[in-house]
């Protein structure tokens, strides 16, 4: 291979790893602008199959001028699949040991304000910390005290999520919203009777 086509393969090759990398990417702040602060008015977003990243930031009114940097988001799952993990892919803040906030709600606006929140009206909700980067989330979001809760994945539907700062750092966040097709009802009995099929012909 001479030079020209190593150069021409190697373009190739960055150029196809940037699409993988883009086209699981629901929204980055860096890039698309700043999430909304708005509760009744949250960013719309489209997921992009099983991985789907939301980056962004989060600052406490201490380090914002006197306004918390509150994000809100909304995005659908489609018929026939599932929210089925939320992976803390990344979670930066000073000191360590500082907590963020996120809650989830159904509907495609926050049905409260954070003014004075009504934790009721939340699906679930969780204070992620550093030690949590790397982890599912969605479980704990649905055993937040005092919140509608749930237990497995969520089905079909407009989810809407409120992110914040706890105090007055400033948050890094990267959540992966894992969507996966439901499975197809009796497929794991089928799978069953295939194995005893098996064994009953090897017998």
């Amino acid at each position: 291979m001479n030079i020209i086509q190593t150069t021409l393969a190697a373009a190739a090759c960055c150029g196809f790893l940037a699409v993988s990398a883009s086209a699981d990417l629901m929204w980055d702040e860096a890039i698309d602008g700043d999430l909304s602060g708005d509760y009744l008015n949250p960013t719309q977003l489209y997921t992009k199959g099983v991985n789907n990243h939301v980056i962004f930031t989060t600052i406490g009114a201490a380090e914002n001028g006197g306004d918390q940097d509150r994000e809100y988001f909304t995005f659908e799952v489609a018929e026939g699949y599932q929210l089925e993990a939320i992976i803390l892919d990344n979670f930066e803040t000073d000191p360590e040991t500082n907590l963020g906030f996120i809650g989830v709600a159904t509907g495609n606006v926050f049905p409260t304000s954070p003014e004075a929140p009504d934790v009721t009206q939340l699906l679930g909700y969780y204070l992620p910390g550093m030690d949590d980067v790397g982890d599912d989330i969605l479980q704990a979001m649905g055993n937040g005290g005092g919140s509608q809760g749930f237990s497995g994945a969520l089905g079909a539907g407009s989810y809407t999520f409120w992110a914040q700062e706890t105090g007055p750092s400033t948050d890094n966040w990267d959540l992966n919203f894992i969507v996966t097709e439901v499975p197809a009802p009796g497929a794991f009995a089928l799978l069953g009777l295939g194995g005893i099929a098996a064994r009953r012909r090897r017998g």
